[in-house]
């Protein structure tokens, strides 16, 4: 075993072994309200948008469906690509306490949850927004792991994941519509 599976297996045993069991529940409901939030926001604001005759919030919508949609793909996509058995199948001693399927790299909730976060942050930035929405993205990643079904390195793929596709769906949308404006 490489240093670096050590290190990864050593911090989920710490994490999963000492998450407190009352808040299991919690912690499930958490790691599932990705697509809760996901499509009430974008309800939500393609509700005002419509209702407020608002291109620019229209725009931010399409933007933030456009990474939603990217972020779920190329998750799966790399999940099957990239095959790594769960811990829960590999190490006894880690209990599987939420669904999951077969791969674990990268973590798609997380994906999900940090391109959701970042794209908001980008698209409104204002403190009021980013640092609600960074901190559930945080308590995904970490009930994916409380729960026993992602290492910290599948989480940080995620993380990296989901931020990236939100830098580049952003900055390319922004890009494209300069240059048709031409």
């Amino acid at each position: 075993m490489t240093w670096i599976s050590e290190f990864d297996i050593s911090v989920l045993r710490w994490i999963h072994h000492n998450r407190l069991e009352p808040l299991d529940d919690t912690l499930y409901f958490i790691s599932f309200s990705t697509t809760f939030i996901s499509i009430a926001l974008l309800i939500t604001l393609l509700f005002i948008s419509i209702k407020n005759k608002s291109n620019e919030l229209r725009s931010k919508f399409f933007q933030i469906l456009i990474v939603l949609v990217f972020a779920s793909v190329l998750s799966f996509t790399l999940k099957h690509s990239i095959i790594r058995e769960r811990p829960f199948k590999i190490y006894s001693d880690i209990t599987k306490l939420s669904e999951a399927g077969n791969s674990s790299f990268p973590s798609g909730h997380t994906a999900e949850a940090f391109a959701l976060a970042m794209a908001i942050t980008l698209l409104f930035p204002h403190k009021k927004f980013a640092v609600p929405i960074f901190l559930w993205a945080i308590l995904v990643a970490y009930s994916r792991m409380a729960l026993g079904v992602h290492y910290p390195f599948d989480i940080l793929g995620g993380i990296l994941l989901g931020t990236t596709i939100s830098f580049v769906t952003i900055f390319s949308y922004n890009e494209l519509k300069k240059w048709k404006s031409r």
